[in-house]
């Protein structure tokens, strides 16, 4: 995978953290319909690498926004994840990114920590539009 895939305007970005074990995919800006799809590429992007780790890290903790689609595409990842034989596991979500998985329900279903740990990595920028 790219180190980031980003969209135009270059508000939303998802990078690989680099490191042994779990791929982390570091999630920064509004996580929505539009850019549901860049996500969804990232994952798909690190899926051997999540068979063989057995789990997937989204670090949220960037997200500033998360309408329905955004929420869609966490769940596509969680879906992907466990058909994969793998888990999803959600760092750091934001205030309102954590109370939209409480209302929908959705952080009765995902593993959800609300402290990453560890700082995003930057990495050189690829874009995908």
């Amino acid at each position: 995978m790219p180190a980031t895939r980003q969209v135009d305007p270059p508000s939303f970005s998802v990078r690989l953290r680099p490191g042994a074990g779990a791929p982390v995919l570091a999630v920064v800006g509004e996580l929505e319909q539009r850019t549901g799809s860049v996500l969804d590429a990232a994952v798909a992007d690190v899926m051997d690498a999540v068979i063989a780790a057995g789990e997937l890290v989204l670090d949220l903790s960037g997200v500033r926004f998360c309408d329905s689609g955004g929420l869609n595409a966490v769940i596509r990842a969680h879906l992907r994840s466990r058909d994969a034989g793998a888990v999803l596991h959600v760092l750091s979500p934001a205030a309102r990114v954590a109370a939209l998985f409480r209302r929908t329900g959705v952080d009765q279903v995902l593993r959800v920590s609300p402290d990453a740990g560890t700082p995003v990595a930057e990495g050189p920028a690829h874009r995908r539009g």
